[in-house]
């Protein structure tokens, strides 16, 4: 598919972005079928009634993925430079910038998340809410799904939460007004503000 000119599809919504920790082993998936979503990776083989979008930034991953990805019924994207001339009807791309936040392309801040929620941003989340952001391992797991490509490696986690840090800063000006919350009990991301997962849920119920 060729370049995707952006759109505010979710104006003023709450956008959910799935990241991969192990937190979200035992989440009740059923909470996003009504809800705009934005998932990492693996995410897509929750099927688009919970993961609307799936973004990856990962040619390597693609190619693992690819025969699933043919069969997902959700929105399929990458800021990776190989897919940026790709003869696929089934993916979108947008430039990718190396750290920041961008109205017009997807910066990457080292890893798929921080790209996940820029795309948010970008969608019109007045609120992006992250889960499953763990960014540790836990009992020396990395992920809630089987990852196929990467052994643990506690040692990621830094590079990730600088990026973050890049991304945190470039919020207010970037995209003033907006809001990233995490919602990821046990998170070692400090970037944001944080609301435990069973506290958050009971509030949106009786909201």
């Amino acid at each position: 598919m060729p370049y995707w000119k952006p759109t505010a599809k979710w104006e003023g919504l709450d956008v959910f972005v799935i990241g991969g920790g192990v937190s979200l082993e035992t989440f009740d998936w059923s909470l996003l079928e009504n809800e705009c979503t934005v998932g990492c990776n693996d995410a897509y083989k929750l099927g688009a009634k919970v993961c609307k979008i799936c973004i990856f930034g990962d040619p390597k991953w693609f190619r693992t993925h690819q025969r699933g990805l043919v069969e997902y019924e959700g929105l399929l994207f990458t800021n990776h430079g190989e897919f940026q001339r790709t003869r696929l009807d089934w993916l979108w791309t947008l430039p990718r910038k190396p750290h920041g936040l961008w109205t017009n392309a997807l910066a990457w801040n080292t890893n798929t998340g921080a790209a996940a929620i820029n795309l948010a941003l970008i969608l019109g989340a007045k609120r992006v809410i992250l889960l499953g952001f763990d960014m540790h391992l836990s009992n020396g797991r990395q992920n809630w799904h089987e990852n196929l490509l990467n052994a643990p490696d506690k040692a990621v986690y830094k590079k990730f939460i600088e990026g973050f840090e890049r991304l945190a800063k470039d919020l207010d000006r970037v995209f003033p007004g907006r809001e990233i919350i995490n919602v990821t009990d046990d998170s070692s991301l400090d970037y944001f503000p944080k609301i435990a997962c069973d506290k958050f849920w009971n509030e949106r119920k009786n909201s």
